[in-house]
């Protein structure tokens, strides 16, 4: 179910946790903590930020980013570097383990996810049948290149799962939203399949993309494909059953195929060897059907089915250390 809604005025927030990774990217960090004292005095809620510092190495944002900002917050140091998605999956295992979040903000730490649409996230998440409130671009500053192959991605995502997917990571999340999106191995995966996947009740906010604060995208087209792939495999299920449903159909046309073939032969309506042919090019296509269907079996059988409590447990096995602002406030004030 999707709420086109904005209007509804959120109720009272003590706490709003702020869950972004962050790969190599320390100016572009400090740079979202100072806006985000912004929002928070906008929105009339207290951010508590969580960054997931994604196994940098060069530029890893720092802790006294937030603290100079006057934030509260964290930043998870992973031991290793896990991805982008599952950098988010590790933050809102974090978050949910908090207990006390009245929303959660996924967001990404470089500025294309602009912080001035936290309060309209908010807003419309707090209304009463909505769990999840996400950003859905009003306006693309993308190459016509990457509109066109987005085009055709979205496209070939509805014919191979059914569904439709027109928004990224950057969201709102009710506390029944984070406890379910937290406990599910997808959300690893890919933020926004999961999202979907989940069957949470859904509110788009008309969002504008912005731009970086520092540095240049570590996104390439690689990357991207990669990125849409992992969306289909959230959906390995259905895509399995639709490709079981193109095996019946396949088989149903080599049938046909190979009896209207050896009926013209009877009939003295084909030429020598055309009958082999139709028929060994009809056995030929649903051969690779079957296989590509065996094999999707198999790697859709790989999936984890952990219980929420274990995927959660998982996520935070990645973090080696978690630095928080109030050691940092204790060491700033302690004597000389």
């Amino acid at each position: 179910m999707v709420i086109h809604s904005t209007s509804c005025d959120p109720t009272p927030m003590s706490l709003v946790a702020i869950v972004t990774p962050v790969y190599e990217d320390q100016e572009s960090f400090a740079e979202l903590c100072r806006h985000l004292v912004d929002v928070q005095a906008e929105a009339g809620v207290r951010l508590y930020l969580i960054a997931v510092d994604d196994g940098s190495l060069g530029g890893p944002p720092r802790l006294a980013s937030i603290a100079d900002a006057g934030l509260s917050g964290e930043i998870l140091r992973l031991a290793r570097n896990v991805g982008h998605q599952a950098a988010i999956a590790i933050g809102l295992a974090r978050a949910n383990a908090l207990g006390n979040v009245t929303a959660c903000v996924v967001m990404d730490s470089d500025g294309e996810d602009t912080p001035e649409a936290i309060p309209a996230l908010l807003q419309a998440v707090a209304h009463p049948k909505a769990d999840v409130a996400v950003a859905e671009r009003a306006k693309r500053s993308e190459t016509f290149m990457f509109k066109a192959f987005y085009a055709v991605y979205k496209r070939l995502f509805r014919l191979l799962t059914g569904q439709v997917l027109r928004f990224g990571n950057f969201m709102a999340l009710s506390p029944v939203a984070l406890e379910r999106l937290s406990g599910m191995h997808e959300t690893s995966t890919h933020v926004a399949a999961a999202t979907v996947k989940a069957k949470l009740r859904r509110a788009d906010v008309p969002t504008d993309r912005g731009v970086r604060y520092a540095g240049s995208s570590k996104m390439n087209f690689p990357s991207l494909v990669l990125h849409g792939m992992r969306a289909v495999m959230v959906f390995s299920d259905l895509v399995l059953t639709r490709m079981a449903l193109a095996l019946v159909a396949m088989a149903a046309i080599v049938i046909a195929v190979v009896i209207g073939a050896v009926t013209m032969r009877f009939l003295g309506m084909t030429t020598p060897g055309w009958v082999t042919i139709v028929t060994g090019f009809a056995l030929s296509l649903f051969l690779q059907t079957g296989l590509f269907t065996m094999i999707t079996l198999i790697v859709s059988s790989l999936g984890r089915v952990d219980t929420p409590p274990r995927v959660r447990e998982r996520a935070l096995e990645y973090v080696a250390r978690t630095e928080r602002t109030e050691a940092v406030r204790a060491q700033q004030s302690a004597p000389a």
